[in-house]
């Protein structure tokens, strides 16, 4: 697919899987025609996963980064009743969309349940492929397009009117092993310093900071719960602050200005 530049402002998901929980869009309604429903959700950690339905009887499709048919978007496909071998496509405008050369995606599961199907799928946040968009690794909207057949058949002939749609989604930090309100963060925004205080029953902890980009540029333990770090050396802009305890973890969004 089309490595898309139309980041609606930049994605700000953080993919630390295994030292940051992912984001994730929940689960987002395309269309809630009857019989004839969509919805999409997109989960980030490492890489992507992307959980879609659509009509059981006829063509759907999703593009990412994009409020139209514009050309070189990135969308998925289900262009068959059967098996998926070109599920990854992009458009070259206001034409059926064109077959990957290269399918990064990887469908794990295409089950049919009633009137509705299911499609489960994963890629890398960032294939190298030139027609590939890249998921980058911050949170804020996301923009995607869909379309599906405006008859009960694979034909990719013209969908209409109602068989269309643009849904504007955000990402959310996915569910954290300790609450938020399990420590506390200040000041935040912050220029000099931050300090951080966690509950009297957390003995050691290891403390990451991210920037934007998802590098490591700053890693601490400590065996208090109060801790103070100096941010006087931080570019200004946004990071994710994670506290890694024996008890669990969570992240905070910290603000250096």
């Amino acid at each position: 697919m089309k490595k898309n530049t139309l980041l609606l402002t930049f994605l700000f998901i953080n993919v630390f899987y295994g030292f940051t929980q992912g984001y994730s869009t929940g689960n987002i309604i395309l269309s809630s025609t009857a019989g004839l429903q969509m919805t999409a959700k997109i989960e980030v950690n490492t890489s992507v996963k992307l959980t879609l339905t659509g009509p059981a009887t006829r063509w759907f499709s999703l593009g990412f980064g994009a409020a139209s048919m514009t050309a070189n978007t990135d969308v998925v496909l289900c262009h068959s009743s059967s098996n998926l071998n070109s599920f990854d496509r992009y458009l070259t405008g206001f034409n059926a969309p064109v077959s990957d050369a290269t399918q990064n995606w990887v469908i794990s599961s295409n089950t049919v349940s009633g009137s509705t199907r299911t499609i489960i799928a994963t890629r890398a946040l960032n294939t190298g492929d030139v027609n590939d968009y890249i998921f980058s690794v911050s949170p804020s909207p996301i923009s995607l397009i869909w379309a599906r057949g405006g008859e009960n058949n694979y034909n990719l002939n013209y969908h209409g009117g109602a068989n269309r749609g643009v849904v504007a989604s955000n990402f959310t930090l996915g569910q954290d092993d300790f609450s938020f309100s399990d420590f506390s963060m200040y000041p935040n925004p912050s220029s000099n310093y931050i300090t951080i205080k966690l509950p009297s029953n957390i003995s050691d902890s290891t403390i990451l900071i991210y920037d934007y980009l998802g590098r490591t540029i700053l890693t601490q333990n400590a065996n208090e719960v109060e801790i103070k770090i100096a941010t006087s050396n931080f570019e200004k802009g946004t990071y994710i602050v994670k506290i890694i305890t024996d008890n669990g973890s969570t992240s905070k969004k910290l603000l250096v200005e």
